[in-house]
């Protein structure tokens, strides 16, 4: 039991870390070349004694007005053909100068990455727990709360950096033939796990409860 018990939970850390791969690499290209982009542009406005000007990247969903009509066309390189395309999920580049929410988008930022970070070392300490043969006890239910109450608190730290994202858009850009489509950006895994966490946190603890009854009768 309890091998089948660590193979799960292995399974478990393996999905969770090719999850992040993507995430990493795309944070890692964009720094190298945010980076290269920086250097290069302060290189150039030394010369001309400017102040560089500083993009940043706001990720949005977009759709079209009309599904049946493509607004856009795409290069084929290989046949030198254009065909019709629809924007959907993109990265547009503004000028941070004119934002007042880096900042705080920032901070969000940080404590999403902290409560993940924390439900993940709470998901360890139970999994080493019940390892022990320490189940059914309270020391876990609280376990249990912490990871749905962090996981919770990810996914709001996720929805309103989206929504800072999408107001400073609308507020800077207007694409032809687009609408935003925020409701495109709600990913409710970590809602989801969340709200697990704590129904089977609440399960343990009425099955805690019953137990603690029971002895008293007996």
């Amino acid at each position: 039991m309890k091998k089948q018990l660590n193979i799960i939970c292995i399974l478990i850390f393996v999905c969770l870390g090719l999850s992040l791969i993507p995430n990493v690499y795309m944070i890692g290209d964009s720094f190298v070349q945010g980076f290269k982009h920086g250097y290069s542009q302060s290189k150039e406005a030394s010369l001309h004694l400017e102040k560089p000007q500083i993009l940043m990247p706001l990720e949005l969903s977009l759709w079209p007005e009309s599904v049946a009509i493509a607004p856009d066309t795409i290069l084929n390189q290989k046949s030198g053909e254009r065909f019709p395309v629809q924007h959907i999920h993109n990265i547009v580049w503004v000028d941070q100068a004119k934002s007042d929410t880096t900042t705080t988008r920032g901070l969000l930022s940080i404590i999403r990455l902290i409560a993940i970070l924390y439900a993940i070392i709470q998901f360890y300490k139970l999994i080493n727990a019940i390892n022990h043969q320490v189940i059914f006890e309270w020391v876990n239910v609280k376990k249990l709360n912490k990871i749905g109450v962090a996981l919770l608190l990810s996914y709001v730290m996720t929805m309103l950096f989206v929504g800072l994202n999408y107001l400073f858009a609308k507020s800077l850009i207007e694409i032809p033939g687009y609408h935003f489509n925020y409701w495109c950006e709600l990913n409710t895994v970590n809602l989801i796990l969340g709200l697990i966490a704590l129904l089977v946190g609440r399960v343990f603890a009425m099955g805690i409860t019953l137990r603690e009854e029971q002895d008293l009768t007996v």
